[in-house]
């Protein structure tokens, strides 16, 4: 499957016509800052603010792992990995977190993902 990185059909497999105000403000600020900090509410849309350019600067021809996300528990983890997942880039994507078998986390990362998140203990 070839990887889909326009943010226009992106947000049509979403079923989203257009972005809010703070996911378009937060793009903005992501390409042009290094160091960017998306303070919002809950259910605001910030899981696809922060990964759509993300899902921009993925190499399709990469073998390796291009981007790791670290997040402070594993529900969140679980969430972006499915948000991922439901954009249908064609990107593989895991989430690695306790409470599970190691062998599965290894099972999965022998085809390395374009995305690994991990969950630790005290971020």
């Amino acid at each position: 499957m070839a990887a889909i990185k326009n943010q226009k059909d992106i947000l049509e497999k979403l079923s989203i016509e257009r972005l809010n105000p703070m996911q378009e403000e937060a793009q903005l600020a992501i390409h042009a800052c290094d160091e960017v900090i998306l303070l919002s509410p809950t259910g605001t849309g910030k899981t696809l603010a922060f990964l759509l350019p993300i899902i921009q600067e993925l190499d399709a021809a990469c073998t390796e792992i291009q981007a790791l996300i670290i997040v402070p528990s594993r529900e969140l983890a679980i969430q972006i990995e499915q948000v991922i997942r439901n954009m249908g880039t064609g990107y593989k994507t895991n989430a690695v977190y306790g409470g599970r078998t190691g062998s599965r986390d290894k099972s999965d990362l022998k085809h390395r993902p374009a995305i690994d998140q991990e969950y630790g203990d005290g971020l």
